[in-house]
């Protein structure tokens, strides 16, 4: 029997004129490849799964996969974490399946951990043979040991094969089958030179290179990689037209720039098919690239695998998962309803959400139904047992809820991952009348989505985005190789985590042939030089000079082809977006932007952004909008002539452009609402002791009686631990009323929570006085504060808050409703502290006349510019922050 291995080192051309033999059956690593010799697509792995189908074995599907898996590490290891454990040395034993045909090796001579992995990778496959399954890491080697009719294959694209892959190639190999094995004279093709000697040895016949002289237009760029300058003898010329090197100051400029070239190909009407994107880093690369080429409105493409749990459906059943477990609160189930797969509520659902603040399945239900027309009650008992089959039928009954496949539609990635899902809960159903309970059922779910994957930009046509390994034997008229940076192309050769090049060698000293560093090295260099020759054209390398705030280096591989980086060429404008803003930094050619009503709306909110960020004085859009405010009918209360006083626009976006935040139930002990608790309790102690003699201001009992009515007097929300919570605000409250300072023994109470209206410097104001005292030496206004301090006041004119206001009112006021008795004393107590809060003696208190006037000028005027006090007092609990955008740029206005 005669079989032959071409090792000429350029072999698109040679594989195209066999293929075209129809004798063959054509085997190539992907589609790209087989396209490349105008052969039908059939990879090596899907030869070797059918073989073994054929004869009664069934591929271990993930979760059958994994259960073996940890059964044989609990076995062996006996771990006190299983499912970390297993996660972690899965990878290393598939490794071992695949790197040995029998792993029968002599344990004696390595390490603990080399030793306990060779014990689980046997383990693990006689429990696979005892079940009749196979694992893809022993994939190969068990095909070769089937007896099967072999076939006339030509074999494409694996030019870096295997120990499995050639053994599995030997098998299947019929008489005048070929093997394209590309070997060159220099160090890189030393591993595939061992696997073409490997298979010479067995019967297959090398043919010489000297029969081919096809070689590819970029053949001088492929031997300049192979051979760089200090061992060349003389120097090979580079087509710099054809090949170009740009270096781009960020990752999104060098995105933009490689697929602005990619759409002036297009619109050259070069087919999408001849243009590919390569990057060694897909994952860091393609989301950059999926969102530009989205406003580009060009077709891309990107293949490779993204976790289910990264998708809009995965994300959302994590999200519905977490809402179990936490027994539906209210921020995890607002975000699940407000998810694009789910109902997504508008606004006024939300506004009632927020004030009734459901929490538990019952709440939610309720609100749901009344007000979404949504039936939660599939939901509903989940922690009990239940069969495979029921809880699977029972998330398929969840997904028809929410309408999940035709939410799912909207988008290419989401449709392929629901129908994943569909199929991998098939595989969860079985065996289907085994119970389990919902913690185990979750957490098989959970495994099922972690190893359930899904293309990351599918769909028809387009430009793909590639690896190097995915483009071997493939040909493109223009490659666009992104991120040739230092420790990017190529990247980094470092230890496995779990089995590293130590023990690895001494595995190879027990025929178990794991990749060495070196190995590893000449695989990436010779991927990278296998793409050299996947393009029949123009070539392009970039790379970011920044990434991530760090800087980059240009790779060696550079160096090594002789190219000069150059910077990139000025690229036209590709999209809409990229014209509007070209427009906003050129207002001069105004021409342009008349027949565009968004760029005209982006270049007037561009213009009042830049006025904002000036020193030129604020205007409308900084709160100075010169419409006089009447305020003869309007009713301040203190807090609003504080706030006012402290910072004018503070007032304006909450009264005048109501922009204050909903009004949403709290679910914690808010200083609000504690301020508000704290006031009741007070009150009703002292109302009860002032109206019966035999109280008295210490009884624990009556503290408590208060402190609960208080609770449901204030309408306090339900709070987690409060009955312990509670205790400790009622020692706290007890220590300040047994304080001589709260009642003094000369002091009778004669209001509490004195509410007043009435007109003061001109303006109309209403509010209440905690609590007035009537002493020999006059009334004693007190007011009651939870805080260590006393208030900020209103700013004076050097823009301090420093000038208090509250007292000074209620003194006034107080002369108003006692006009018999005089005022002794006004002071904020503390309830906390148990004491007096004195106010600073440097407080400029007369400029109070002048600070009130200046607040009424701003109501005349219509002026309320964004000038916070000096030291943003007014800042630290504002909700508007995002509406006035204080910082660096005020002191540009102040100045």
């Amino acid at each position: 029997m005669t079989r032959f291995i071409s090792t000429y080192p350029y072999p698109q051309q040679l594989a195209a004129q066999e293929a075209s033999d129809r004798s063959y059956s054509v085997i190539a690593p992907s589609r790209l490849a087989s396209r490349a010799i105008a052969a039908s697509y059939q990879p090596l792995r899907d030869t070797a799964i059918k073989a073994l189908e054929q004869q009664g074995w069934r591929m271990a599907q993930p979760l059958m996969a994994q259960k073996l898996f940890r059964q044989t590490v609990q076995a062996v290891l006996q771990p006190s974490d299983l499912i970390g454990t297993a996660r972690a040395l899965f990878p290393a034993v598939r490794s071992l399946l695949q790197s040995s045909q029998n792993l029968n090796s002599d344990l004696q001579g390595l390490s603990d951990r080399a030793g306990n992995l060779v014990t689980l990778a046997q383990q693990y496959r006689e429990a696979l043979r005892k079940g009749e399954f196979f694992d893809t890491g022993e994939l190969y080697w068990r095909a070769a040991e089937l007896e099967i009719k072999s076939q006339k294959i030509l074999v494409y694209g694996y030019f870096q094969p295997q120990q499995d892959e050639i053994a599995w190639i030997d098998r299947l190999a019929a008489d005048e089958s070929i093997v394209f094995l590309p070997v060159d004279q220099t160090p890189l093709f030393a591993d595939v030179q061992l696997s073409a000697d490997c298979l010479s040895q067995i019967g297959w016949s090398i043919v010489p290179s000297s029969t081919a002289t096809y070689e590819p237009t970029n053949a001088t760029l492929c031997q300049t990689f192979l051979r760089p300058a200090p061992t060349r003898t003389k120097q090979l010329p580079i087509a710099t037209d054809t090949v170009t090197a740009c270096a781009y100051g960020t990752l999104d400029a060098e995105a933009r720039g490689v697929l602005a070239q990619v759409k002036a190909l297009l619109n050259e009407d070069i087919p999408a098919k001849e243009i590919a994107i390569i990057a060694r880093d897909e994952r860091a690369y393609g989301p950059k690239l999926i969102d530009i080429a989205w406003e580009y409105d060009l077709p891309i493409r990107a293949l490779y695998s993204t976790p289910l749990l990264t998708t809009r459906l995965g994300t959302w059943i994590q999200l519905l998962l977490e809402v179990f477990e936490a027994g539906f609160p209210f921020e995890a189930t607002a975000k699940l309803l407000s998810h694009p797969l789910c109902s997504n509520p508008d606004g006024g659902f939300w506004a009632i959400a927020r004030a009734q603040h459901p929490k538990g399945f019952q709440q939610w239900r309720d609100i749901a139904s009344q007000h979404l027309g949504l039936d939660l009650s599939v939901l509903a008992q989940i922690n009990q047992t239940r069969r495979r089959d029921t809880w699977v039928g029972w998330w398929q009954r969840l997904f028809k809820t929410f309408d999940l496949r035709r939410r799912c539609a909207r988008w290419a990635r989401e449709s392929i991952a629901f129908n994943t899902l569909q199929q991998g809960l098939v595989e969860l159903s079985k065996p289907e009348t085994e119970p389990l309970s919902w913690p185990s059922f979750r957490e098989q779910l959970e495994d099922l989505l972690e190893s359930l994957s899904v293309p990351a930009q599918p769909g028809r046509g387009g430009v793909e985005l590639h690896s190097p390994a995915s483009v071997v034997g493939t040909q493109y008229s223009h490659l666009f190789i992104m991120g040739m940076a230092d420790s990017i192309l190529p990247p980094p050769v470092s230890n496995d985590a779990v089995l590293d090049f130590f023990e690895r060698r001494q595995l190879r000293e027990q025929a178990i042939a794991l990749p060495t560093a070196s190995e590893l090295f000449r695989q990436e260099a010779l991927s990278f030089y296998y793409l050299l020759q996947a393009t029949t054209g123009r070539i392009t390398f970039s790379y970011p000079k920044l990434r991530e705030r760090t800087e980059q280096l240009p790779s060696p591989y550079l160096k090594q082809l002789s190219l000069q980086v150059i910077a990139p060429p000025e690229q036209p404008i590709a999209s809409l977006e990229e014209m509007r803003r070209y427009y906003l930094r050129h207002p001069e050619k105004s021409d342009e932007k008349e027949a565009d009503t968004v760029l005209t709306q982006a270049a007037y909110a561009f213009e009042i952004e830049q006025h904002r960020e000036s020193a030129q004085q604020a205007n409308e859009y900084d709160g100075a909008i010169s419409i006089p405010f009447d305020y003869s009918d309007w009713t301040f209360s203190v807090s609003q002539l504080t706030t006012l006083g402290q910072c004018q626009f503070k007032w304006f976006a909450d009264k005048l452009l109501k922009l204050g935040s909903p009004v949403e139930v709290e679910e914690d002990l808010t200083p609000g609402v504690r301020g508000s608790l704290y006031h009741k309790v007070v009150e009703f102690v002292v109302h009860a002791v002032k109206t019966d003699s035999t109280k008295s201001i210490s009884d624990a009992n009556l503290l408590r009686e208060s402190f609960l009515s208080a609770e449901k007097a204030v309408e306090l929300p339900a709070l987690q631990n409060w009955e312990v919570r509670r205790e400790e605000h009622l020692r706290q409250l007890s220590i300040t009323l047994n304080k001589p300072d709260f009642w003094k023994t000369e002091a009778t109470p004669i209001a509490l929570e004195k509410r007043f209206e009435g007109n003061w410097q001109g303006l109309k104001v209403t509010g209440r006085i905690d609590r007035i005292d009537e002493t020999p030496n006059g009334l004693v206004l007190i007011d009651y504060k939870t805080g260590s301090s006393a208030p900020k006041g209103i700013k004076d004119s050097n823009d301090k808050a420093s000038i208090d206001l509250q007292l000074p009112l209620y003194r006034d006021i107080a002369a108003e409703l006692y006009p018999e008795q005089g005022v002794a004393d006004t002071q904020y107590f503390s309830l906390t502290k148990g004491k007096k809060l004195s106010i600073s003696r440097n407080a400029p208190q007369h400029e109070l006349p002048t600070a009130i006037e200046t607040c009424k000028t701003a109501l005349h005027t219509g002026s309320y510019p964004v000038q916070p006090d000096v030291k943003r007092e007014a800042c630290k609990y504002c909700d508007f922050d995002l509406v006035c955008r204080q910082g660096s740029r005020l002191s540009r206005k102040e100045n």
